[in-house]
C-alpha cells in the first residue's frame, strides 16, 4: 500500500515538473508537499514492518521459550539421576578404600559397590532446540541479554564440562575393569575370591583415590551447578512468559 502511494506521487513530482504555465515557486512549493508526502509514507511504511518483525520476532522467542523450558527440566531430570549415581559409587569407592585398609570385609557390601567398577553414565542432553536458533543466527529474538548469556554459558560451558567429565569418568573405570578383570579370581559360583587382595593392591587403590577425586571435587559439583543454572533460568524464563 504505502509503496503505491509513493509511485503515486513520486509520478505526481514529475508531472510538476513537466507542466507549463506554472511559476518555478509554484512548483517547488507542490514538490515539496509530495515529497513530504513521499517522506510520511515511507517513515509509516517502516514502522509497520519494523513492528510487524518485532511481533513476529516475540512469538518466536515465546515459543523458544516454551520449548526450552521443557528441555531444561528434562536435563534437571537427567542431571539429578546422574548426580544420584556419581553419589552412590562415591560411597562405594570410599568403602573399598576402607577395607584396603584392613577393615572387615561385608558380603551384601561388597555385592551392592560391585557395579561401581563397571557402570557410567551419561547426561544425554536436550540441545538440539538451542543449537538451532545458535545456527541460524537468531539469538537476536531474545530481548533479555542477561538470560541470553546464561543461557549460552548453560550450554556451551556446563553442560559440555559435564559431558567431558562423564567421559573422563568412563575412561577412569575401563582403567579399573581391565585392571580387575587381570587380577581377579573367580570361584565357581562367580564370586571374587581375592577380593581382599585385590583391595589392598597399590594400583587399585591408586585408581579407587583418582576416581575419588574426580568424582568429589569436579563432577558432583559441575552437576549441582547444571541443576541450579537450569532452575534458575527456568524461573527467568518465567517471568519473560508472564
Amino acid at each position: 500500500m504505502a509503496e503505491n502511494e509513493i509511485i503515486k506521487h513520486s509520478r505526481k513530482v514529475f508531472s510538476i515538473i513537466r507542466t507549463s504555465g506554472k511559476s518555478i515557486r509554484y512548483k517547488l512549493g507542490e514538490i515539496l508537499i509530495e515529497i513530504l508526502i513521499i517522506v510520511i509514507a515511507v517513515s509509516i511504511s517502516i514502522w509497520v514492518h519494523n513492528w510487524n518483525e518485532k511481533r513476529h520476532e516475540k512469538r518466536e522467542e515465546k515459543e523458544f521459550f516454551t520449548g526450552l523450558k521443557k528441555d531444561l527440566q528434562s536435563d534437571i531430570e537427567n542431571m539429578t539421576s546422574s548426580q544420584k549415581f556419581y553419589e552412590f559409587t562415591l560411597q562405594g569407592i570410599s568403602y573399598y578404600l576402607k577395607t584396603g585398609t584392613g577393615q572387615i570385609i561385608n558380603r551384601d557390601s561388597i555385592n551392592k559397590y560391585s557395579d561401581c567398577f563397571f557402570s557410567s553414565t551419561d547426561l544425554d542432553p536436550h540441545i538440539a532446540r538451542y543449537e538451532a536458533l545458535k545456527s541460524s543466527g537468531r539469538f537476536i529474538i531474545i530481548e533479555n541479554k542477561e538470560l541470553l548469556n546464561d543461557i549460552i554459558e548453560l550450554h556451551e560451558s556446563i553442560i559440555k564440562r559435564i559431558g567431558e567429565l562423564n567421559a573422563r569418568y568412563d575412561q577412569h573405570n575401563q582403567q579399573i575393569a581391565s585392571l580387575i578383570s587381570r587380577i581377579a579370581n573367580l570361584g565357581e559360583n562367580g564370586e571374587v575370591t581375592n577380593a581382599v587382595s585385590i583391595l589392598g593392591r597399590s594400583d587399585f587403590r591408586i585408581l579407587m583415590s583418582t576416581g575419588r577425586g574426580l568424582i568429589a571435587n569436579n563432577i558432583i559439583p559441575i552437576h549441582k551447578t547444571g541443576v541450579s543454572k537450569c532452575n534458575e533460568i527456568i524461573s527467568r524464563i518465567d517471568m519473560e512468559l508472564n
